[in-house]
């Protein structure tokens, strides 16, 4: 379904990580990340794309970022070129090799993906990712993603958004 989306969105993106613990638990002090940031939306081949730069965690270089949706198969790609680059592949009770190039050489990890919930709306697109990054074949990092995007427009989601951030 291609919805409304105007070309100029607004991304949402909150994720949280605990790191697992050799015992099955999950750690107490989970990391947990929320940015705003403005992206290019496109509608192709029955698959949505949401493109933004993003900051690398320095701050000092971008990060091109691109999450591609298939909501016909329920996958979800996360691709980022830069000084940090690789992607991720996300789809239910699914595991995907995965390769990072890092400054410090290529890192190697598997994704685990537990749940993955794609929602798609007129003006909005919803995305709920739960995922475990497996090192070596054993658990390591325990992962939730939400990412909502929203239509640029007066009376739309984003305008109360940035209301919000910019209080």
């Amino acid at each position: 379904m291609a919805g409304k989306m105007t070309r100029e969105i607004l991304l949402q993106i909150t994720g949280i990580h605990a790191e697992s613990l050799e015992n099955g638990s999950k750690e107490k002090d989970a990391e947990s990340v929320e940015f705003v940031v403005p992206a290019d939306y496109f509608f192709k081949n029955g698959k949505h794309y949401f493109v933004y730069d993003e900051a690398s965690r320095g701050g000092k270089k971008i990060v091109k970022s691109k999450i591609k949706i298939n909501e016909k198969e329920k996958t979800v790609e996360i691709m980022k070129n830069g000084q940090m680059g690789g992607m991720l592949f996300f789809e239910k009770d699914r595991r995907a090799l995965t390769c990072y190039s890092t400054p410090f050489g290529q890192v190697f990890f598997d994704i685990w993906t537990t749940g993955l919930d794609i929602t798609i709306e007129e003006d909005e697109i919803f995305l709920d990712i739960r995922y475990t990054v497996e090192v070596d074949q054993r658990p390591a990092i325990d992962c939730h993603a939400k990412i909502c995007a929203y239509s640029k427009g007066k009376g739309t989601k984003s305008e109360e958004l940035l209301q919000k951030i910019t209080v």
